[in-house]
């Protein structure tokens, strides 16, 4: 059996991709982990992974390996981009000695998005509402800088986002029944650091100018 070992790469987790190096595979007998920047960790034992398999056929830039895996609480696609082939890759995780044992789902897949289309469409309304009153009207021209109520947009969409990751009332609110935040959190977590992100450069430029 060989030693426990580390890779550098990229990966998919859900809907948002993390290119080469921000992620990072970690494999022991008894573990699995896949560490992406800003996307999280995403840790499996055996007995949570059904199979590990080649995925994608262009090398360097579309090929990896996809963990096909029985976690709830994960989106059901995760891939974690590797330099080197993937067929080899999985080998080279055999030998650690960490051999997925979870047995093929019996439960029909998750169709559709998580999110209720309710909350979406509230979101959409109160965004643009606040940007239209903000001046952003349709055929002018924007201006010159963001008021008051642009910050406000974003910081709705920033306070939301957190409020759907840690909030169990709000999830109850937010998600479908029989869908759990997991499978949005890497979409969340963009989200947050986007936001967060024009928040800062937003209130910098209108305290400045």
């Amino acid at each position: 059996m060989a030693e426990g070992f580390k890779s550098t790469g990229g990966a998919r987790i859900g809907w948002i991709n993390a290119s080469w190096p921000l992620a990072e595979l970690s494999v022991t007998p008894r573990s699995l982990v896949i560490r992406t920047w800003p996307l999280g960790t995403y840790a499996f034992t055996p007995e949570r992974i059904i199979r590990l398999e080649p995925y994608g056929s262009i090398p360097v830039i579309y090929r990896g390996i996809r963990v096909v895996h029985s976690n709830p609480d994960y989106p059901s696609g995760i891939i974690f981009w590797c330099l080197r082939n993937p067929a080899r890759l999985i080998e080279r995780i055999r030998q650690v000695g960490f051999v997925p044992t979870a047995p093929p789902p019996t439960a029909p897949a998750k169709r559709g998005i998580p999110v209720r289309w309710s909350f979406i469409i509230a979101l959409v309304v109160v965004w643009n509402a606040l940007f239209i009153l903000g001046g952003f009207l349709p055929g002018k021209p924007p201006p010159e800088k963001p008021g008051v109520l642009v910050l406000l947009a974003l910081a709705v969409v920033l306070v939301a986002s957190f409020a759907v990751e840690r909030s169990p009332a709000f999830q109850r609110w937010v998600l479908r029944p029989g869908r759990s935040v997991g499978e949005i959190r890497p979409s969340l977590r963009l989200i947050q650091l986007t936001t967060g992100l024009l928040v800062v450069i937003f209130a910098i430029v209108f305290m400045v100018a």
